[in-house]
């Protein structure tokens, strides 16, 4: 039944949000549960192995993209609806983002096996879990790029069932491994193999939008090149900026400081909730989006409901911080400020990767190489004032260099309606 005292629109997004929310809810308690299993299951020494194994494989996959899901969007949001000429543009994609793959491999997999040594590994069981992480990867870099199918023709069922086939198969994998050998190395693999099945599925969804054999399309590698020579300076430096806290502590804290902040930072699963809503609903509209009016609209919409969101997550971390640390078990239960530190940065943080997505989906960067200099600014006057060899101090380093980012990013927008409406 329609509501006449509501505007059509309201009504619209009102529904599409509450309908996809609700299976994503369900989506992000098959995460978090797959999470707080590890945490719970693996002793610390392993979970820091696991803790640097995730963090390796995060940095080479987002060196391996530098710039090409901006480019993707981008070109994708004109194409989408030309099964060839979308064929095009994703086999391009592909083929420069295999490319990057092979360089990032080539210099984050020796870090990988240093920091796993550094920290109490084997040489040649340091060796096995990156190999581990080296087959996820392979999947991810797929998966990276045949997602924004889906996403730009909006077709949200599929999406979700896409998370809960990997969530599921990835819980199931999980239960089977805990019945034999459970170590970093076989909790790894079985996130690879899950990948396999989401990369698998991924690949018979996008067959009816795209042409899988149109040949590589020049314009749109130049295109991409240009965006990845463009964002290849932020993309790196702050490839290495989202892992300084597991950076500094593998280096300057023990092997505890590290399983104490990949523990902590499993219970900012909670953010994806509305990250997911974002990435499956509102960056495709937006980038297809054309009316600057109407974009502003959205922006505020959406990085006003991440401002709130994030807050109450705060709150209910201050007020219920031992109930809180339950979750992830004993070993962590002396966290208390720690965790709203973590809740702090990570809500911080979604506030501004997200401002950053609207402004990349539209190629808003001009003046992204700012974020450089104000970030080691921050980070210089941080080290001045903390010891970073603490879990605390390293979570407060990780913070300081939120502020100028969203200064920057709120900047970029300003600038990208500006010239949007000057161009219409």
């Amino acid at each position: 039944m329609s509501l006449p005292f509501l505007p059509a629109n309201f009504v619209h997004w009102a529904k599409l949000l509450s309908k996809f929310v609700s299976i994503q809810i369900i989506v992000q308690a098959l995460t978090l549960a797959s999470g707080i299993f590890i945490v719970r299951t693996l002793d610390q020494k392993e979970y820091a192995y696991y803790t640097i194994a995730t963090s390796m494989q995060g940095t080479m996959s987002v060196l391996a993209d530098m710039g090409i899901s901006i480019g993707l969007s981008a070109i994708g949001g004109k194409v989408w609806q030309d099964r060839y000429r979308f064929g095009q543009l994703i086999n391009t994609a592909l083929q420069l983002r295999y490319y990057l793959a092979v360089v990032s491999i080539a210099v984050i997999a020796p870090i990988s096996i240093w920091m796993l040594f550094r920290n109490g590994a084997s040489l040649w069981y340091a060796i096995l879990v990156t190999i581990m992480v080296l087959m996820g990867l392979n999947f991810q870099l797929t998966i990276g790029v045949l997602d924004i199918v889906p996403r730009l023709h909006s077709q949200i069922n599929q999406i979700q069932k896409l998370d809960l086939a990997f969530n599921i198969s990835r819980i199931v994998l999980l239960g089977v491994s805990y019945l034999t050998v459970f170590n970093t190395v076989v909790v790894t693999f079985a996130a690879s193999l899950a990948l396999l099945i989401q990369r698998s599925l991924l690949g018979n969804l996008v067959t009816d939008n795209i042409d899988k054999k149109a040949p590589l399309n020049s314009e749109d590698r130049a295109e991409i090149i240009k965006i990845i020579k463009q964002s290849a300076p932020n993309t790196i430096f702050y490839c290495f900026q989202g892992q300084i806290t597991v950076f500094l502590l593998s280096i300057f804290g023990s092997v505890e400081t590290v399983a104490e902040i990949g523990a902590l930072g499993r219970l900012s699963v909670v953010f994806a909730v509305i990250g997911s809503v974002m990435n499956g609903i509102v960056v495709p509209s937006f980038a297809r989006c054309q009316s600057p009016k109407l974009l502003f609209r959205r922006y505020l919409q959406m990085i006003g409901t991440i401002c709130l969101f994030s807050t109450v997550l705060v709150g209910l971390a201050a007020l219920f911080p031992n109930q809180i640390l339950w979750i992830i078990g004993s070993k962590y239960a002396h966290l208390q400020s720690e965790l709203i530190l973590v809740m702090i940065s990570s809500g911080l943080l979604f506030v501004v990767n997200s401002m950053w997505s609207l402004n990349a989906s539209k190629a808003w960067l001009d003046f992204v190489w700012l974020q450089i200099p104000g970030t080691l600014m921050a980070q210089m006057i941080t080290l001045l004032l903390i010891d970073v060899s603490t879990l605390k101090g390293a979570i407060l380093f990780g913070i300081s260099p939120l502020i100028p980012g969203f200064i920057l990013n709120s900047y970029m927008t300003y600038k990208g309606l500006k010239n949007t409406s000057l161009n219409i």
